[in-house]
């Protein structure tokens, strides 16, 4: 199990050799705070695009859009990531109906998901959009107890609606990935330019 963010960072990018990204989906920044998360992807301008942390006994990996869930082109990451996140070989993998595109993309490379409305006592992986605000407290105790959760989402249309000022407290996904430093912002990633590291990616700190 690779528990250190460089053995995690590793194992992510094991095999991934570019950043195939759907030119529609625009993404949004994440901001990283404390020892536990750390970049996954990061643009040539220092924006964190892909994230993952550590959580009670349970891990989280963040991605910027949900349409990257949902993204042939990100297979190889995907398929990392749900391996990352599973605790155990054969744990059950389910996923929200919110990205059931998603199964079919596990299963063409033979992996089994289910959809299913929310995370099961038999620990394994599960994958959600960022938009859910039902489901928040059975989320992080889910990861906690030792689950692996996937989640994408990006946070500007939503601050467009309810106001930036709210974001990094009221975003039904910043409720929570917060809870292992990782938070979804209203500010655009930048998709042009990438390069894919070797070892987890420097970033800027932000003061905001």
């Amino acid at each position: 199990m690779a528990t250190t963010p460089d053995a995690a960072f590793e194992a992510l990018m094991n095999g991934v050799t570019s950043w195939d990204l759907p030119k529609e989906c625009t993404p949004c920044e994440l901001l990283l705070i404390g020892e536990a998360a750390f970049p996954v992807m990061v643009n040539d301008k220092g924006q964190v695009l892909i994230a993952a942390s550590f959580y009670g006994q349970g891990r989280l990996v963040v991605v910027s859009h949900e349409g990257y869930l949902m993204h042939a082109g990100l297979v190889p990451f995907l398929l990392n990531a749900v391996s990352w996140l599973c605790p155990c070989p054969g744990a059950p993998i389910a996923v929200h109906s919110s990205l059931a595109p998603l199964v079919n993309i596990l299963g063409d490379s033979g992996i089994n998901a289910l959809v299913q409305p929310e995370p099961g006592e038999a620990l394994g992986v599960y994958c959600i959009d960022a938009y859910n605000d039902t489901l928040t407290e059975k989320l992080i105790q889910f990861v906690k107890r030792g689950g692996g959760l996937l989640i994408g989402g990006q946070a500007w249309y939503w601050a467009s609606q309810h106001g930036r000022d709210k974001v990094l407290f009221s975003f039904p996904g910043n409720q929570v990935t917060s809870v292992a430093g990782v938070y979804f912002t209203d500010v655009y990633g930048d998709i042009n330019r990438f390069k894919v590291s070797k070892k987890v990616p420097k970033i800027p700190l932000h003061i905001r």
